[in-house]
C-alpha cells in the first residue's frame, strides 16, 4: 500500500535537515573545544583518541592540526608533520597548522626548517610563544646568539611556568657559550619559579653541573627530575651518564637501559651506551650501539659527534646506512644536548 506524505509532512522533513546540520557543527564544535582543553591541560593521548575518531571514515579536516599537535606532544613528530602538511594543503596559511609543522621539523631535526617557518609566523605578527619556539630552533642549530636575543625580554605579565622555560632557555645557552656563571643564576632562577618542573632540573644536572664534571650534583638534580616523573627518560639517561663518570658503571647501565625502555628512539641513549661499551673494550658493541644512534637521527640533533667515533673505532664495520627518513643536518654544531 503506497503512503501519502501531505506536504506539511515534507515541509517538517526539510525544515529538520538544516537543523540536523546544526546540530552536527554544534557537536563538532563542542569537540574540537575539549580536545584543545586536553592539550592544555597536557592529555595528549585523550586528545588524540578524539581526533582519531573525527578523521576516520569520513574525516573532518580541521581537527588534523589538532591531532599534529598531539602527535608533537608524543614525540610522534613524522606523524605530526604528515597531518600539519595535510591541513596546510587546505589552509596554506593558517597559523595553527604552521606551527605544529615547524614543532614537527624541530623534532625531527630539522631546525632550519623550523626557523624558516617560525621566522613566516614572526613576521605576520608573533606572539611570545612563537619567539619563544623560534629561539629553541636557533638553540637546536648551535644559534645561542640568535636564541637569547629572541628571549631578551618577555611581558611583565608572563606566567610563572612560561617565565621558568625562558629562564631555563637562557641558562641552557649561557652554558653552551661558556658563560658558567650567568648559566648557574639562570638555571637556578627557573627551579625556583618550577620547583616542581622536573625538565629544570633535568637542565641544571646536565648544563651547570655534569658539564663542569660535578656528577654528585647532577645525580643529585637528575634524582629530583626521576622523582618528579618517574619516567623521565632523559633524565634516566642523563644520570646513567653521570653514574658512569663518577665510577658506577652497573649503576650507569641500569639508568641508560631504563631510559631506552622509556623513550626508544632518542639516539643520545645509543651514544651513551656506546661510549660504556668503548671504555670496557667491547668496541664490537660500541659500535653497534653507535650505529643506532645515527639511525636514529643523531647527526641532525646532535651533531657529527657519533660519526667521528664510528670513523675513528669501528673501521671494519660495514658502511653506515642512511637513515630512513633525511636528516637535514645544520651547517653548524648542533647542542650536544639531552635536556629538553
Amino acid at each position: 500500500m503506497k503512503t501519502m506524505r501531505t506536504p506539511g509532512f515534507v515541509a517538517v522533513l526539510l525544515l529538520a535537515a538544516p537543523l540536523a546540520a546544526q546540530v552536527s557543527e554544534a557537536k563538532l564544535q563542542q569537540q574540537e573545544a575539549k580536545v584543545r582543553d586536553l592539550l592544555a591541560r597536557d592529555k595528549p593521548y585523550k586528545a588524540l583518541s578524539l581526533c582519531n575518531a573525527r578523521l576516520g571514515a569520513q574525516p573532518v579536516h580541521r581537527f588534523l592540526p589538532l591531532r599534529a599537535e598531539a602527535y608533537n606532544r608524543l614525540g610522534e613528530h613524522q606523524k605530526a608533520r604528515h597531518d600539519a602538511r595535510a591541513w596546510l594543503v587546505k589552509a596554506p596559511d593558517d597559523r595553527d597548522g604552521l606551527f605544529q609543522l615547524a614543532i614537527a621539523e624541530q623534532g625531527i631535526g630539522h631546525g632550519d626548517s623550523a626557523i624558516m617557518l617560525l621566522d613566516r609566523l614572526a613576521e605576520s605578527g608573533g606572539s611570545t610563544t612563537i619567539r619563544y619556539q623560534l629561539a629553541l630552533a636557533y638553540q637546536q642549530v648551535g644559534r645561542c646568539e640568535d636564541a637569547l636575543a629572541q628571549v631578551g625580554t618577555v611581558p611583565a605579565d608572563t606566567a610563572v611556568d612560561f617565565l621558568a622555560k625562558v629562564h631555563r632557555l637562557r641558562g641552557e645557552c649561557a652554558a653552551e657559550v661558556g658563560d658558567t656563571v650567568l648559566a648557574r643564576v639562570e638555571l637556578d632562577r627557573a627551579v625556583e619559579l618550577a620547583p616542581r618542573d622536573p625538565v629544570v632540573y633535568n637542565s641544571r644536572g646536565f648544563f651547570v653541573h655534569a658539564r663542569n664534571d660535578h656528577h654528585a650534583a647532577a645525580i643529585a638534580d637528575y634524582d629530583r627530575a626521576i622523582k618528579l616523573n618517574p619516567n623521565y627518560s632523559y633524565a634516566f639517561n642523563n644520570r646513567g651518564w653521570s653514574r658512569y663518570r663518577s665510577g658506577d658503571t652497573p649503576g650507569a647501565l641500569r639508568d641508560m637501559n631504563k631510559a631506552a625502555r622509556r623513550k626508544v628512539f632518542n639516539p643520545y641513549i645509543y651514544r651513551n651506551l656506546g661510549l660504556v661499551a668503548l671504555g670496557s673494550g667491547d668496541t664490537t658493541a660500541a659500535c653497534t650501539r653507535f650505529r643506532q644512534a645515527l639511525e636514529y637521527g643523531f647527526t641532525a640533533k646532535h651533531g657529527p659527534e657519533v660519526e667521528d667515533l664510528i670513523k675513528t673505532h669501528c673501521k671494519d664495520a660495514p658502511p653506515v646506512q642512511a637513515p630512513s627518513a633525511p636528516l637535514n643536518a645544520p651547517d653548524r654544531p648542533a647542542i650536544r644536548s639531552n635536556a629538553p
